[in-house]
């Protein structure tokens, strides 16, 4: 019966987590709602209601068939509040910045404004004021036909 005792805790434990994750979910939806005044009053009295559901019963529906077994929030429930996630998003969006003309959306890329490219300037290395140097006499050719000559030392 030990091992029974202990599943049934950690299980408790689990719907716990659970319940505290979902209701941290809420929360943060009320307050960014609440932040845009975007907020409506079936929302509100919907995150209330919920909330109050997982804080007594650690789970904010009874019937199995409505949502997985252990989860804090029913199907539809979880449903709705994405939809508010997204209206959030939407809003958030939507919201005034300083300079209209600046996009929205930031790279991911480093910014790259000091960037300078690593090649010679051909510009650098042409000197006006200097008078061009005479060009550097050739060695002479050679007397003879260049040959192959052998040289005993090899492995034997």
């Amino acid at each position: 019966m030990d091992e029974v005792e202990k599943q049934k805790r950690k299980d408790q434990k689990a719907r716990i987590r659970r319940a505290r994750g979902a209701q941290r979910k809420l929360k943060k939806a009320r307050t960014e709602l609440e932040a845009l005044g975007e907020i409506t009053d079936w929302e509100d009295e919907f995150i209330a209601s919920v909330d109050e559901r997982l804080e007594k019963f650690d789970s904010a529906f009874a019937d199995p068939s409505l949502g997985g077994f252990g989860e804090a929030l029913s199907n539809k429930q979880k449903q709705v509040l994405a939809q508010m996630r997204r209206k959030i998003k939407d809003k958030s969006k939507q919201a005034p910045q300083d300079d209209p003309a600046k996009p929205q959306w930031k790279s991911s890329f480093k910014n790259k404004s000091n960037y300078k490219p690593r090649v010679r300037n051909i510009e650098d290395e042409m000197f006006d004021d200097e008078p061009e140097a005479e060009p550097e006499a050739k060695d002479p050719a050679p007397k003879h036909k260049p040959f192959l000559k052998i040289i005993d030392g090899g492995k034997k």
